[in-house]
């Protein structure tokens, strides 16, 4: 019986996959999910999204996302559900009501179903947006658009959930990006992270338009190096990505709910980087750049009008022509002040960029420094650091530094690689705000020296969370096969059985337990090191027929242990492959190297109440008869023609309702009975019914009718009023005085 529950609490909250049916309420754990109520909630033509509020919603995207992704499926219907806005009163039980409640966690939501409607709670639109994708879900994996009455609730298990995408060594088209973003959205995720720099490439000319808030133009930066992968080069070595491309990008990711991550590497795996400066300056002698108000150039530093050269002495390093760290390219020299402001630049370039288009994350990487005794870091720790004495006080130093000018431009989540920031040189403290994505582990007991300093962390294990684009003697490095890497264990079947977000190991699969509010998120990271080994179609798809090496398998294993840790203890993988099946692609989905196809778009109205008007519009008043003025009936008809036309626009306003209502009643109130010399009223004796309207207009008192109509299958019986009838062969005569407007009734009853 236990596993039956939690085999059904994680194919319900997660995937959405097995039927409600099937389960009673004893077999449910009551804080996750319960039938409930009667019935069933049927998805039919009628149907709304009902957001309630008492003002327009202020992030109409997401309910628009919403709309969208259930047209595109064809839920109900090709064109998609209008979306009303208004009292909680106003829903119909056809409509998938959209609540926002205080007091939920961010992300999560609850939903209840029966035959009454549907209703999604969440504390955010992002967890609407959720809880809605998890009715949609249901509704495609089953074939269906009917769920039984039930209840139930879900918070995903890791609060950031991310991808990260190496730009920088592999160039990936904005449209493959932007259909990545849509899939990531639809699988969980809610982060990207572009990795815009390494050693080998930098692909973001975020100075495309003009200089940046220094005045400095590093547009000279751009390009792409294949120093190391000569089998495999990017093809696509001359292409890189525009300030604009980067504004589509971050537009497509905020309207799909996913966080944009800004990643540059330093002070490590800038060699392209240090290349590129020493080559420029060679070239350009006479060049400059500006950080922080001080302008670096062959002369020295100026500021405020004078300029002062090098202090060599000081520190020997300083050098303008040479960035580098005289053992590796790949290491900006952080001792050299022209090094260290140049880096210091480019830094504040990108943060000051993303910033403005709404990132608040940044990773500045800082893995796998390799230094020399004879760089002269450990000599600058003992001259100019208070305490420092070693190469890595010297590195501490600099990424402090690089923290605080984020946190300057409004970065709240600072993070960096953990593998060189805990060792035994290290003398100084780490900016405690710096939070770790941890790759590596030589042990456990980092994790313990993490979590004691209570550093925010994230677990990105290389060994499952990696996915590599290279190939050796023992092929492809994506293969579990290929044991010449450490991340052969990132295969979605592993990942899926064997990786935990909530606990850090490498093999040891006890680990360290970070299942706390220091468990700050996940990650999966595509690494693009050879750039040409296979194209993007191939790393989405897979390169063959069985698609082994796709990329969405994997994600799909990634993003469902972050949602729910222990989802392997209660499904195979096989049976995971299966229910992913029916979801594989997020709706609209086309080909990941086309553009994203353009959502139907739903109607934003407000709900108005219009019970007063279809009461008055049910209500049609006949004058078949003549009973009222021609002017006064005219008057009324064009009324109930507008009013009419207002009822069927599902875009009228509350106003324009009452107004319609207010005027139709003006006109109903407004018909006037006509009026002759004598009105004479032909009634049916039994219903009380007119037969007949007689209007007589002339006469000076006394009237004379000779040609009473003959009414079929009736009789005169009586005669009510000042006037007599008299029978004759051809109908009868009708005759007597009256002033003007005098009523004479003919009562008849059937032969």
């Amino acid at each position: 019986m236990k596993q039956l529950w939690k085999r059904c609490l994680c194919a319900l909250l997660l995937l959405a996959l097995l039927p409600l049916q099937a389960f009673a309420v004893e077999e449910l754990p009551e804080v996750y999910a319960q039938n409930e109520g009667e019935g069933s909630f049927v998805l039919s033509g009628d149907s709304r999204f009902y957001f309630v509020s008492s003002a327009a919603p202020e992030d109409a995207e997401a309910l628009l996302l919403i709309a969208g992704e259930y047209a595109a499926c064809s839920l109900p219907r090709e064109t998609p559900m209008d979306i009303v806005w208004g009292p909680e009163t106003g829903a119909k039980a056809s409509d998938l009501m959209l609540i926002l409640k205080q007091g939920l966690q961010p992300e999560s939501y609850t939903v209840q179903a029966d035959g009454r409607g549907v209703r999604i709670t969440a504390s955010d639109m992002t967890g609407l947006l959720y809880g809605a994708r998890m009715l949609l879900k249901y509704f495609l994996s089953e074939g269906a658009t009917e769920i039984p009455a039930c209840s139930f609730s879900d918070t995903p298990d890791t609060k950031e959930r991310t991808l990260m995408l190496d730009c920088a060594r592999k160039y990936w088209s904005v449209e493959w990006i932007e259909n990545l973003i849509a899939q990531l959205s639809w699988q969980g995720y809610n982060a990207l992270q572009l990795h815009l720099a390494e050693d080998q490439g930098i692909r973001t000319d975020i100075w495309s338009e003009g200089a940046d808030k220094n005045g400095n133009d590093f547009s000279w930066l751009m390009g792409y190096d294949q120093n190391w992968n000569s089998d495999y080069p990017d093809p696509n070595a001359h292409r890189y990505y525009t300030a604009e491309d980067m504004r589509r990008i971050a537009a497509t990711a905020e309207n799909y709910h996913v966080q944009l991550i800004v990643d540059y590497d330093v002070p490590p795996h800038c060699d392209v980087m240090t290349r590129r400066y020493e080559t420029f300056v060679a070239e350009n002698p006479n060049y400059s750049f500006t950080y922080d108000g001080i302008t670096y150039s062959a002369e020295g530093m100026t500021a405020n009008g004078e300029t002062r050269g090098y202090d060599r002495i000081a520190y020997p390093n300083a050098d303008f022509f040479h960035i580098r760290v005289p053992s590796t390219r790949q290491t900006v020299d952080v001792t050299n002040p022209v090094a260290r402001a140049f880096s210091l630049a480019v830094v504040q370039a990108y943060a000051d960029f993303f910033h403005d288009l709404g990132c608040t994350a940044f990773n500045l990487g800082c893995d796998e420094l390799s230094l020399s005794e004879s760089d002269g870091w450990a000599d600058y720790a003992l001259a100019y650091i208070p305490g420092g004495s070693s190469s890595y006080d010297t590195l501490i130093d600099y990424v402090n530094e690089v923290s605080a000018l984020l946190k300057s431009e409004g970065y709240t989540s600072i993070r960096a690689f953990n593998d060189v920031l805990y060792n035994e040189q290290i003398h100084i403290e780490l900016d405690p705000d710096i939070e770790l994505l941890v790759w590596s582990l030589s042990d456990n007991d980092l994790v313990q020296q993490y979590l004691r300093d209570g550093r925010g962390l994230y677990n990105c294990i290389q060994n499952y969370c990696y996915y590599v684009l290279r190939v050796n003697s023992q092929g492809d490095a994506r293969s579990e096969q290929n044991y010449w890497w450490s991340f052969h264990h990132s295969t979605a079947e592993l990942l899926y059985l064997q990786w935990d977000p909530s606990r850090m190991y490498n093999y040891d699969v006890s680990g360290t337990s970070v299942a706390g509010e220091q468990l700050l998120g996940g990650y999966f990271l595509i690494w693009g090191d050879f750039g040409g080994y296979r194209t993007e179609e191939e790393v989405w798809y897979g390169e063959d027929g069985t698609g082994e090496y796709n990329l969405i398998d994997r994600l799909w294993a990634n993003s469902a242990k972050m949602l729910r840790w222990d989802l392997d203890e209660s499904m195979s993988y096989p049976e995971f492959r299966e229910k992913t099946e029916a979801i594989r692609y997020y709706p609209g989905y086309s080909h990941c190297s086309q553009p994203l196809t353009a959502l139907p778009r739903a109607l934003i109205v407000q709900h108005t109440d219009r019970s007063r008007l279809e009461s008055l519009l049910a209500e049609e008043i006949d004058n078949s008869l003549g009973l009222y003025t021609a002017d006064s009936y005219d008057s009324y008809e064009l009324a109930r023609a507008a009013a009419q036309a207002v009822f069927a626009d599902p875009s009228a306003a509350q106003s324009s309702v009452d107004e319609a209502t207010e005027t139709l009643t003006s006109a109903r109130q407004a018909l006037s009975y006509r009026v002759a010399k004598v009105n004479i009223q032909v009634v049916d004796q039994d219903s009380g019914e007119f037969v007949d309207l007689i209007f007589l207009e002339e006469g000076f008192g006394s009237f004379f009718l000779t040609k009473l109509p003959t009414y079929a299958g009736y009789s005169i019986t009586a005669v009510h009023g000042n006037a007599t009838y008299v029978p004759t062969e051809t109908g009868g005569l009708l005759c007597g005085m009256a002033e003007w407007g005098a009523t004479i009734r003919i009562f008849v009853g059937s032969v």
